[in-house]
């Protein structure tokens, strides 16, 4: 029995005998708990540590500190609620001022407890963040134990990425001890057995059978920061969705104010999003036909024509100039235009 262990790996392990594999439903989770997985990114401790600040302190990555940044609004906003981080030592031990919260307790991806000043079982909010550190050695062990009879030797290069192996059956294998790891830890929230729990799970790498679930809601982190906590996060979420589905749906039929609202942009960037679903390449309206557009409905100040066309102000304020000098314009008085009056 294996949460994670892959057919191909299965096969590699008994390759003399007839494997077959079979999914179990997996079990429901009681009403009232909610998860949230990022869906953004793996987030090794290497990205979430800044390395390359200095040698003799590493501190944390800039979106490590957005993630611990609105971890601690989150734990200040309700003293009453409990929490439990998770992540690796590595990067708990950056954290102590948290560790010294009364409804904080933080945990290693090893099991081990630090820190605790509540207990873990009661906590309402669990924060997994990261996946757990993998020493290079054990991933090689693994994947000869598995693949040392292949006649394509290894590749232990890896991308840009820590732990991106550029050899696929290694990165099998680090994966699969990822999500055995992970799953693992997740199942403390015992959400099968407890309700009325939150869990946040701060890495992108997909669990069968958590991943998958209709009741766990893929999130970026910018939800998060604009739902200004977990309270919303739900509803920012379905809201980016919603628009997410529209921005699919678009067409070439498709109204100008239409795109302008799906995609929150200016009335010049619409057009654009248009003639490239419309096929075409439309030569940009420019500020001269923009500004005489503008004014076809009566004078305009000078800051209300700058506000209405996309661009840098001092040019377009330079064209009005231009404009009112050869007689295509006419300043009526300081600062605002007008059409020449036929």
């Amino acid at each position: 029995m294996s949460t994670t262990l892959s057919k191909r790996h299965l096969h590699r392990a008994f390759p003399d005998d007839n494997v077959e594999v079979h999914r179990i439903e997996p079990t429901p989770w009681l009403p009232g708990n909610q998860v949230f997985q990022i869906r953004t990114g793996l987030y090794t401790h290497e990205a979430i540590l800044d390395y390359g600040a200095t040698w003799s302190r590493i501190g944390l990555s800039k979106i490590g500190q957005r993630f611990f940044a609105g971890i601690r609004a989150e734990i200040e906003r309700e003293p009453n609620i409990k929490h439990v981080i998770i992540a690796d030592w590595s990067i708990l031990r950056k954290l102590m001022q948290i560790i010294e919260t009364e409804n904080v307790c933080f945990m290693t991806y090893s099991g081990e407890k630090r820190g605790m000043n509540t207990d873990s079982e009661e906590a309402e909010v669990i924060w997994m963040v990261g996946v757990p550190e993998r020493a290079i050695g054990v991933m090689w062990e693994c994947s000869q134990a598995l693949f040392g009879n292949d006649e394509k030797p290894f590749c232990y290069d890896r991308e840009l990425q820590p732990y991106d192996y550029k050899d696929e059956r290694i990165q099998s294998v680090y994966q699969e001890a990822l999500v055995k790891i992970v799953t693992e830890m997740f199942g403390l929230a015992q959400l099968n057995r407890q309700s009325a729990k939150k869990v946040m799970l701060l890495t992108g790498l997909e669990l069968l059978g958590i991943t998958d679930r209709p009741e766990t809601l893929l999130f970026d982190w910018e939800d998060f920061e604009i739902a200004d906590g977990l309270d919303k996060l739900a509803e920012t979420i379905a809201t980016r969705q919603h628009f997410e589905t529209e921005r699919a749906n678009l067409t070439a039929e498709s109204g100008r104010d239409k795109v302008q609202h799906v995609l929150g942009c200016s009335k010049v960037h619409a057009n654009r999003v248009l003639n490239k679903l419309r096929g075409g390449n439309l030569r940009c309206a420019t500020f001269r036909e923009q500004i005489l557009s503008l004014l076809g409905d009566g004078e305009k100040k000078a800051a209300e024509v700058v506000a209405a066309i996309e661009g840098n102000p001092k040019a377009i304020n330079h064209e009005l100039v231009r404009l009112a000098n050869t007689g295509e314009i006419v300043k009526v008085r300081w600062g605002v235009y007008d059409l020449p009056k036929i």
